[in-house]
């Protein structure tokens, strides 16, 4: 239910946002995999204001949680990991995931936002990925991750690295 409403409100505000007046539009992928134009007004604040709205009554973690590279093993692939490092201030880094390029993040309560984009192509003329994704579970060294575009059950597991000394 509160999947079907936080995705129902999300919908709400690109859809108004892009019934107003505003700027040249940028493509943006959503969720379901569809173009829309939205205008440059729509921020990163007004998704987040958003979703913090209905998720008032839910776990809320907060950036100093996340930070740091958190890994998983690349399947079928003996030894290799992939994954991100999330940094301060919405700084975000891929770890061995060459197709898609981070280009910030962004926490509310038990939702990540991830923006991204296409790699060989200027973010100009590519579609911006927002990839909204469920925190199941966080401790000092495991992060469980379900995008919410995912089969029901699927999830991610990683583990964060070791701070070199």
């Amino acid at each position: 239910m509160k999947k079907s409403l936080l995705l129902s409100v999300i919908s709400t505000v690109i859809v108004a946002a892009c019934q107003q007046p505003a700027p040249p539009p940028q493509t943006v992928l959503v969720e379901d995999s569809s173009l829309i134009d939205v205008p440059d007004t729509v921020t990163p604040e007004t998704i987040i204001d958003s979703i913090t709205t209905i998720k008032a009554d839910t776990i809320s973690y907060s950036e100093a949680q996340l930070l740091g590279k958190w890994l998983q093993p690349v399947p079928g692939v003996d030894k290799a990991t992939q994954g991100f490092q999330l940094k301060k201030n919405g700084g975000i880094t891929s770890i061995n995931t060459y197709s898609m390029v981070y280009d910030k993040w962004s926490v509310s309560h038990d939702t990540l936002l991830f923006w991204s984009h296409i790699e060989g192509r200027p973010q100009k003329d590519s579609a911006v990925v927002i990839d909204t994704i469920l925190i199941r579970s966080l401790t000092d060294t495991s992060l469980v991750l379900f995008p919410i575009k995912a089969a029901e059950g699927y999830i991610e597991e990683y583990k964060k690295a070791a701070k070199k000394k």
